[in-house]
C-alpha cells in the first residue's frame, strides 16, 4: 500500500487517438514529467496534446490534466517520453485535514515555488523587457482602435497606414525574441520546464489573442501543424481582434520557421508539375502518394496553376478525419472552377496502424503502385526509428524508377528555442546528414538540399 503523501510510479493518459497507455515516472517536477512507455509503433510524437493524464499520490489523482510531449528516445521495445504539465495540481483539495497537513501542502508549495522561478537573470531580464516594450505598445496602438484619427476601412486601420505604424514595432519585437532565443540557449536542459513556464506567465496574456500564436500553443486537434495552422502560415497576416493583436500576429509568421515552410509549399508545387510534364511525355498519368497531407496546399496550388495537372493521380493520407473533409472541399472547389478532373483519394490513415499493419502483416497496400510518394511534415515529430520504418514504407510503395521525397525542419533553424519556450512548439530537428542516414540503402540518385532560408532540409532518391 501507498502512503497518502507517496507519488504512485505509474502515470497513465490517453494519446491523440484516443488510445489509453500507461507509463512509468523516471522523473516528475511541478511541470514536467520524465516516463517510460512500452512503444512499439510510435504511440505518441513531439508536440502530441496527450489528454487525461493521472498522476495519484496515495489513493488520489495528484494530477488529472494534459501534457504537451517535448521528446520522444526510442530505446527499442520502450520509449523515454519527456513532457510538459499545462494544468494545476490539486494537492490542497484532496488534502486529509489533520493537524499540520494544510500547513505541511502551504510549506511545499511556497519551496515548488521558489525552485520553480530560480531563472538565469539574464533570461528574466529579455522576458522583462519584452514584457514592458508589449504591454506599452498594447497601450499606445489602442488608440488606433478607439479613434478615428487614422483613416480605416471596414472598420480595420487601412493596410498602408497599418503597414507604416507595424514594421517598426514589428522589427523591435523581432528583436527581443532574438535575444530570447540566445538566453534559452544557454538553459540547461533540466532547468528548461522552470523558464518555459516563467516566460509564458509572463508573455502568454500579451500575445495569446493572436491567432496563429493561439493556436500553435493549445493545439485543439491535439498536434501542432494541423491543417488550420497551416492555413493560418500562408494566409493574411494580419489577423487578430485589434490592431495590436493584428501586429504580434504578423510578428510571428515572419518567423524563419514560417517563412521556409511558404518556400516548401513552393518546392512541392513545382515537384508536382515536373511529375505531370513526365506524365504527359510517357503518355500515361502517374499516380501520387501524399503520406500527412494536412490541407494539401501544395495540390491546391497545383491544380490552379498547372495546365498539366489531368496527368497526375492522388492518395491523399491523413490521420485527421476533419483535415480530410476540409481538404477535399477545398480540393473539390477548386476543380470545379478549373475545370481541371483530377482523380483524388482521401484516406482516413495513421502512422501508427501504418507501420501496426505493416508490423503484422506486412501488406499496407499495392507494392510499387506509385510513380511518386511524398511526405512533408510528419518527420517533423517523429523519432528516427518510425522515420526509417516509414521510408522503407513509402520505398515499397514506389515503383521502379519513381521518385521518393520527404522533409524535415534543419537543425540550424533560428527560432527554435522561441518556438518551444513561447509555444510549447517542439520539433525533432535533422541536418542533410541525419536526413540522408535514413534513407532507404537501395535507393539511388540522391538529391540533397535546403531552401533558400536554410530552415527546411528535403532529400529526394529513386527507387529501382
Amino acid at each position: 500500500m501507498y502512503s497518502q503523501s507517496q507519488i504512485d510510479p505509474v502515470v497513465s493518459f490517453r494519446n491523440t487517438q484516443g488510445e489509453a497507455v500507461r507509463g512509468t515516472i523516471f522523473n516528475l517536477q511541478r511541470n514536467s514529467l520524465v516516463m517510460e512507455i512500452y512503444n512499439p509503433y510510435s504511440i505518441v510524437q513531439v508536440s502530441e496534446v496527450l489528454n487525461d493524464v493521472t498522476v495519484r499520490m496515495g489513493a488520489k489523482n495528484a494530477y488529472v490534466g494534459k501534457a504537451v510531449v517535448i521528446s520522444s528516445v526510442n530505446t527499442g521495445l520502450t520509449a523515454i517520453v519527456s513532457v510538459t504539465l499545462i494544468d494545476e495540481w490539486r494537492e490542497l483539495s484532496d488534502v486529509v485535514v489533520v493537524k499540520g497537513a494544510v500547513l505541511k501542502e502551504s510549506s511545499a508549495f511556497v519551496a515548488g515555488w521558489g525552485e520553480r522561478f530560480r531563472i538565469r537573470r539574464d533570461y528574466q531580464i529579455v522576458v522583462n523587457e519584452m514584457r514592458a516594450f508589449l504591454s506599452e505598445v498594447a497601450r499606445w496602438v489602442e488608440q488606433v482602435d478607439l479613434s478615428d484619427s487614422l483613416p480605416k476601412e471596414n472598420g480595420r486601420l487601412r493596410p498602408d497606414i497599418f503597414d507604416e505604424l507595424a514594421l517598426p514595432l514589428m522589427e523591435q519585437t523581432q528583436l527581443y525574441l532574438r535575444q530570447l532565443e540566445v538566453e534559452a540557449s544557454l538553459v540547461e536542459e533540466e532547468r528548461a520546464p522552470a523558464h518555459r513556464a516563467f516566460a509564458q506567465a509572463a508573455l502568454h496574456p500579451l500575445i495569446l489573442r493572436a491567432p496563429f500564436v493561439f493556436r500553435t500553443f493549445t493545439k485543439p486537434l491535439g498536434y501542432a501543424g494541423d491543417y488550420q495552422m497551416v492555413n493560418q502560415l500562408l494566409d493574411d497576416p494580419r489577423q487578430g481582434p485589434s490592431t495590436y493583436f493584428q501586429i504580434v500576429n504578423a510578428a510571428f509568421l515572419q518567423a524563419a520557421v514560417a517563412t521556409a515552410h511558404r518556400n516548401r509549399i513552393d518546392i512541392l508545387t513545382e515537384f508536382l508539375a515536373q511529375k505531370a510534364a513526365a506524365a504527359r511525355a510517357a503518355g500515361r498519368v502517374y499516380k501520387v502518394l501524399n503520406v500527412g497531407c494536412g490541407p494539401a496546399i501544395e495540390v491546391q496550388r497545383f491544380l490552379d496553376t498547372c495546365p498539366d495537372a489531368q496527368w497526375l493521380a492522388f492518395e491523399l493520407v491523413d490521420f485527421s478525419s476533419e483535415t480530410l473533409d476540409w481538404t477535399r472541399a477545398r480540393l473539390t472547389t477548386i476543380m470545379q472552377r478549373t475545370g481541371r478532373v483530377v482523380e483524388i483519394d482521401y484516406v482516413h490513415d495513421s502512422v501508427h496502424n501504418l507501420l501496426k499493419r505493416r508490423h503484422g502483416s506486412g501488406a499496407t497496400g499495392l507494392p510499387g503502385s506509385f510513380d511518386a510518394v511524398y511526405c512533408a511534415g510528419l518527420f517533423d515529430y517523429l523519432s528516427d526509428k518510425v522515420c526509417a520504418r516509414l521510408l522503407m514504407h513509402f520505398a515499397s510503395r514506389v515503383g521502379p524508377g519513381g521518385r521518393l521525397l520527404v522533409t524535415n525542419v534543419h537543425a540550424d533553424n533560428p527560432g527554435k528555442f522561441g518556438m518551444e519556450h513561447l509555444l510549447e512548439w517542439h520539433l525533432i530537428y535533422r541536418n542533410e546528414a541525419g536526413l540522408s542516414a535514413l534513407l532507404p540503402e537501395h535507393a539511388t540518385d540522391p538529391k540533397i538540399y535546403v531552401d533558400a532560408t536554410g530552415v527546411n532540409v528535403f532529400a529526394e532518391v529513386s527507387i529501382p
